[in-house]
């Protein structure tokens, strides 16, 4: 998350830097994440997004 008057780098790097789980419900790791990156007081409105990739059965 991109925070003003913060370095985009700074920030890529504290997404990147996430250890999150690959299975459970979606739900949960939106919360985990948002728990994890945003302030409480946020001033700015946040958008994510998640998605799972299922293999097919050759």
């Amino acid at each position: 998350m991109e925070r003003r008057g913060e370095d985009i780098d700074v920030s890529l790097a504290r997404l990147s830097g996430l250890r999150l789980p690959a299975d459970g419900p979606l739900d949960s790791l939106l919360d985990g994440t948002l728990a994890a990156i945003a302030p409480q007081d946020a001033e700015d409105d946040i958008a994510l997004l998640v998605a799972r990739v299922r293999h097919r059965p050759s």
